[in-house]
C-alpha cells in the first residue's frame, strides 16, 4: 500500500468513527447507521474491485486471497474501534467488551492470515492447504454474517432505529459490518468457484 492509500484509509476510518461517536452522543440512529454504512460498504466495494482487478491481471492466488483477507481485517477492526469509542466515551452497555474483543481478535487473525499469504506470494508460491483453509473460513464467515443480519431483523430486542436501550449503537455497527463481510466473503467464494476447473 502506498502512503496516499494509507492516508486515505486512515482519513475514512477517522471520519467514520467521528460520525459514529457524534451520532451516539446526539442519539441519532440514522447518523450512526449512515456513518457505519459508508465506511463498511466502501471497504467492501474496494475489496471486491481490487480482487476483480487482481484476478483479471492473472495475479497469484496467494496474493488475491491475501488482499481479500486484509480488507476483511479492516472491517473487523473498524467495528472493534467503533465499539470501544462509543461505549467508553458515550454510552454504557455491559456486553460491549466481549464484542469489541471478538472483533479485534477476528481482525488480527485476518491480517495475520493475509501476511502469511502475502509471504507466500512474495516467494512465488501458493500453499494449497492455506488457500483451502481460507476458503473454509470464508464459508464460515459468510454463514455467520447472514445469521447475524437475520438475527438483527428477527429479534425484537435488537433495536437499532430507536435509541432506547444502549445496545442500539452496537447493533447498527454490527449490521453494516456483517453486511460488508458478507459481501466480501460471497464475492470471494463465487470468484474462486468461477476459477476452479
Amino acid at each position: 500500500m502506498t502512503f496516499h492509500t494509507i492516508f486515505a484509509w486512515g482519513l475514512a476510518f477517522v471520519l467514520g468513527h467521528v460520525g459514529v461517536v457524534f451520532s451516539a452522543m446526539e442519539k441519532e440512529p440514522f447518523g450512526l447507521l449512515a456513518s457505519a454504512a459508508i465506511v463498511n460498504l466502501l471497504i467492501a466495494a474496494v475489496a471486491v474491485s481490487t480482487r476483480s482487478n487482481l484476478v483479471k491481471s492473472g495475479a497469484a492466488p496467494s496474493l488475491i486471497e491475501s488482499t481479500t483477507a486484509r480488507y476483511m481485517g479492516f472491517i473487523w477492526l473498524w467495528g472493534a474501534v467503533a465499539l470501544v469509542l462509543v461505549y467508553v466515551l458515550v454510552l454504557s452497555w455491559r456486553e460491549w467488551t466481549h464484542f469489541s474483543a471478538a472483533f479485534a481478535g477476528a481482525g488480527v487473525l485476518c491480517l495475520g492470515f493475509s501476511a502469511l499469504l502475502a509471504k507466500d506470494a512474495s516467494k512465488g508460491r501458493d500453499d494449497p492447504t492455506l488457500l483451502r483453509l481460507g476458503r473454509y473460513l470464508g464459508i464460515g464467515q459468510l454463514v455467520g454474517m447472514i445469521a447475524t443480519i437475520a438475527g438483527l431483523f428477527i429479534d425484537p430486542d435488537k433495536e437499532f432505529l430507536y435509541p432506547v436501550d444502549n445496545d442500539w449503537a452496537g447493533n447498527g455497527i454490527f449490521l453494516f459490518g456483517a453486511l460488508a463481510l458478507a459481501i466480501v466473503s460471497a464475492h470471494a467464494l463465487i470468484d474462486r468457484k468461477k476459477d476452479s476447473p
